[in-house]
């Protein structure tokens, strides 16, 4: 092999791995709907990033005081022709139900969850299972023997089983352990009060992100990372918080003849009326939050210092927010990991 041969097999090799590489971070994302029917500009924008999966929510469990762990709010499925390869059924469970549920319980809780995503799917790509619990010290044992249940069906079934990691399950991992998971999913929003009393924006802030990302100890599944495009009004009613308005743009309220701006995103309702899903009293206040693509890449910077991801899920897919957000803005937030 001579040397301009050699060179340029070099070359091939080296651009062959770095392409490799570049296609190892997907960019999926979470659709959190009650019914499921892509619009032509989210099935565009599953094209456009090349999305591998879309992790559909699918319904939440509860717990019932007569009856006991129960499905609610479930998702009627709409569209079975998808621009993408898998489906990740997605459930919501509640940690009231971990802490009520008795043990005993769990292993009928565990066969019926599958069977209901199972039979929601039967159309679908179905390729893994999440669950999504923000569990407690209290609440450990049962949604990690849950856990346990719902791995070995899906082990059964070749599917993938996944949860979901809050930060502070991420940093204090010693503390809260680590449930029994193929992977697990970082949330990198919700970290803030809704409340709002330590906080301005309960979707994101920065800063408190950095200190629980820092100085951690490697997590001993493997993450992907989940990254917030949504936005909403926080309605609150003597101190408390009683709706959140995601169905409404900032232009919304701040074009509200109703509703009077009386500091920097917040808002004061004037009088009594229906707005955005709900009905607002006088004397109610509203809190704008979002995300702008500039702090989500800010986010993104620091997060890829200190946690190892192949996978970023934007939540969640819809029409009205990814606009703000367009195609390249989203590629490039992958490059951090490179």
């Amino acid at each position: 092999m001579n040397v301009a041969t050699l060179f340029c097999f070099c070359f091939a090799v080296i651009t062959l791995a770095s392409c490799q590489k570049s296609q190892l971070l997907t960019l999926n994302f979470y659709y959190w709907k009650t019914e499921f029917r892509l619009e032509t500009q989210e099935r565009e924008y599953l094209r456009q990033l090349n999305s591998q999966k879309l992790y559909l929510r699918l319904f939440d469990v509860d717990f019932h005081p007569e009856h006991g762990a129960v499905p609610v709010g479930s998702t009627q499925i709409v569209d079975t022709t998808l621009p993408v390869k898998a489906i990740v059924g997605v459930v919501f469970i509640t940690n009231r139900t971990m802490l009520q549920i008795s043990p005993s319980a769990l292993d009928d809780l565990a066969k019926k969850i599958t069977k209901k995503i199972f039979q929601k799917t039967e159309k679908l790509p179905l390729a893994g299972i999440q669950l999504d619990c923000d569990w407690t010290e209290k609440s450990q044992e049962n949604f990690f023997k849950l856990c346990n249940l719902v791995k070995q069906i899906c082990k059964q079934k070749n599917l993938e089983f996944s949860v979901t990691i809050r930060l502070h399950q991420f940093k204090y991992f010693s503390q809260t352990g680590v449930p029994p998971a193929d992977k697990g999913v970082l949330m990198l929003y919700n970290l803030g009060d809704i409340d709002g009393r330590n906080t301005e924006n309960s979707i994101l802030e920065i800063s408190k992100a950095e200190s629980y990302l820092k100085n951690s100890e490697k997590y001993p599944l493997p993450l992907s990372v989940a990254l917030p495009l949504f936005r909403w009004a926080v309605v609150q009613r003597m101190g408390k918080t009683v709706h959140l308005l995601s169905q409404i743009e900032k232009k919304d309220l701040a074009e509200n003849p109703k509703c009077e701006k009386v500091q920097k995103n917040i808002f004061i309702v004037k009088e009594n009326h229906y707005f955005g899903g709900a009905y607002l009293y006088e004397g109610d206040s509203l809190r704008w939050e979002e995300v702008a693509p500039e702090t989500l890449e800010q986010l993104v910077s620091i997060t890829a210092r200190y946690v190892k991801a192949q996978e970023i899920i934007f939540y969640h897919l819809d029409s009205k927010i990814i606009n703000t957000f367009g195609y390249e803005k989203l590629k490039n937030l992958a490059h951090h990991w490179h």
